[in-house]
């Protein structure tokens, strides 16, 4: 028997983290450039204070007009739902769902810093994997 995955078996490492003075037209083309849909923001220390996505920036900068140089902190989800890179894929899956959240920050439980991020897409990645497990374990159960 397999063990499960954990977050740290699929999570995007290192985080890309930008702080809440960035402006939101720096931290879209970060994600353009670096192909990803959330950001970490994080304070001078490197702390955790928040999360950005592409929806985030779409509903709360494009959609209301406001000028792209609006910082990040301004619009950013404060204090996100967070897994530690320990955690089970099927426990970060189960969290993003009854939530309804797309991005999840992984912490280090040493430090409670950011240590990667997973998405639902890196969780979907998954499936195949997930299918054929099952077409395997029929095959010897039958």
């Amino acid at each position: 028997m397999t063990a499960e995955p954990l977050v740290r078996d699929i999570m995007r490492s290192p985080p890309i983290t930008v702080t809440p003075i960035t402006p939101v037209n720096d931290a879209a083309q970060l994600m353009i450039d670096r192909g990803v849909g959330s950001l970490l923001v994080v304070d001078d220390s490197g702390s955790l204070m928040g999360i950005v996505t592409k929806t985030d920036i779409v509903r709360e900068v494009v959609a209301r007009g406001l000028p792209r140089s609006v910082p990040i902190g301004n619009i950013m989800t404060r204090n996100p739902y967070f897994v530690f890179e320990d955690y089970t894929v099927k426990e970060a899956a189960e969290l993003m769902g009854s939530h309804t959240i797309g991005h999840l920050p992984v912490l280090s439980r040493e430090n409670m810093r950011p240590v990667g991020v997973v998405s639902k897409r890196d969780i979907i990645r998954l499936a195949p994997h997930y299918i054929t497990l099952v077409y395997v374990l029929r095959s010897q159960v039958g």
